[in-house]
């Protein structure tokens, strides 16, 4: 029997190394369940264990994102001279396939559960093409994914309602990535996925780029997934603590929408707030934000923790419009926000968008040596400054990130922070796990070291 080994190289960046050991690499359990019962199927994810080279399969295949690049492109290397055929797919090498083509056999651009059969039939005859384009299609009887051949060691269980995402962030790559189409499962196919989960007491991580959506029908298939797992619930067919997952601010918004997810068990709400500053907002093209206002963030939160749901809260600073009094209004808003969590990040140009695209023209990218320079991507993600700056100066710009980072997560501010979530919602465990997070948030900006 042939074998495949499918592998999700480790992350060099140690806090995002930390952040993805939560979940599972879902795709690779996608692909895996659309392998032909022919073949033998094992995952690899390197976050976990060590990869043997001299392991024996047929083909290897890799996935990718800029943090993960060039060794997928190492492991490719290695297992090339041993005379393994090596696929490479994933966002990254679908945002630049000649440039991965260049490091293995085929590359696999865009979804690939369809492709991956194309793939191993063409292999098999000796046919096997430089590239393949995954289809598109909906996700109406999407295979389950295969989670029975993970290893153990992850904090949350993984689960996918939707692909793609319907706004277009000139910052990120899903929109690109999925060619502007939100598909959607339906609510009665996810059901029966959450029936099925293995174990019992764990918390799903809905892995959805935004599991609520935007337009009227989004947000009602929303409210029948919240729902639907109400009454599994209430049948004793639902086995998880609780779930959280990514939404925009029109989330926050739905006072139905919040009481159903928090009855369905939501504990936290990945919101991207972005920026305080209506210019930016506008750099990024977040007209959602700017409808409702950088005033409204702190009335948005306050709906949330009335149903018992934390909030963490995503901020980009970086933009064009970003300046030195853009800076301190920002830190003088997270400083006194009813946050949780804080996730701030510096504005990071990712292949395959919009912002790349624009900073290329410009001239104004730092990284233009391919492949070696992902390294330095890779290297500082989260504080690195990858791109020329229009209105502030690098150094101060990380200067400016971790001093905030730190004042946000003052031990003063920490134990304030979880108080203020028990007082507001009478959760004395989400509290402490609030502060436990704060603690090691704390940790992630102390770590910084500003060059």
């Amino acid at each position: 029997m042939p074998k495949l080994v499918l592998i999700q190289p480790r992350f060099g960046h140690s806090e995002v190394d930390r952040n993805i050991k939560t979940v599972y690499p879902l795709g690779l359990g996608y692909l895996a369940s659309h392998v032909p019962p022919r073949w033998d199927v094992e995952i690899i994810d390197e976050q976990l264990e060590k990869i043997d080279f001299n392991l024996k399969a047929d083909m290897v295949g890799l996935t990718t994102t800029i943090l993960t690049a060039n060794r997928a492109y190492e492991i490719a290397g290695e297992f090339r001279k041993r005379g393994v055929t090596v696929i490479i797919g994933g966002v990254h090498a679908s945002m630049l396939p000649d440039e991965a083509i260049r490091f293995c056999d085929a590359v696999c651009i865009g979804d690939g559960e369809q492709a991956i059969v194309r793939i191993l039939e063409d292999f098999e005859k000796g046919k096997l093409k430089k590239k393949y384009t995954g289809e598109l299609g909906p996700l109406t009887g999407l295979k389950p994914p295969r989670r029975d051949i993970f290893k153990k060691g992850y904090t949350f269980m993984p689960v996918n309602t939707s692909r793609g995402c319907p706004f277009s962030c000139h910052f990120c790559v899903i929109n690109e990535f999925y060619q502007g189409k939100y598909r959607k499962r339906e609510v009665e196919d996810v059901i029966r996925e959450l029936r099925e989960l293995p174990g019992k007491g764990y918390v799903i991580f809905f892995t959805d780029g935004n599991m609520v959506g935007y337009s009227a029908n989004d947000v009602k298939r929303f409210k029948e997934l919240c729902r639907r797992i109400i009454e599994e619930k209430k049948a004793g067919r639902f086995r998880a603590r609780a779930f959280m997952g990514y939404a925009s601010v029109n989330a926050l918004d739905d006072d139905e929408l919040l009481d159903l997810a928090s009855q369905a068990g939501c504990s936290a709400l990945f919101v991207g707030f972005e920026s305080i500053n209506p210019a930016s907002l506008k750099d990024m093209n977040k007209a959602l934000n700017l409808k409702y206002g950088p005033e409204s963030y702190g009335r948005l939160i306050d709906k949330a923790h009335r149903r018992k749901i934390a909030v963490v809260g995503e901020f980009i600073v970086g933009n064009d419009s970003d300046d030195a009094a853009v800076l301190e209004e920002t830190r003088k808003f997270l400083a006194g926000s009813n946050l949780d969590i804080l996730r701030l990040q510096l504005l990071q140009p990712l292949p395959g968008t919009k912002l790349y695209a624009n900073l290329e023209k410009e001239g104004r990218l730092f990284l233009k040596n391919f492949p070696e320079d992902w390294k330095k991507a890779e290297k500082d993600f989260i504080m690195g400054v990858n791109f020329q700056l229009k209105n502030l100066n690098a150094r101060e710009l990380r200067t400016w990130a971790v001093e905030t980072g730190l004042e946000f997560y003052n031990f003063k501010n920490i134990l304030k922070r979880a108080w203020r979530f028990f007082k507001d919602t009478g959760d004395l465990k989400w509290a402490v796990i609030i502060m436990v997070l704060n603690y090691k948030s704390r940790k992630s900006y102390a770590n910084v070291t500003i060059e």
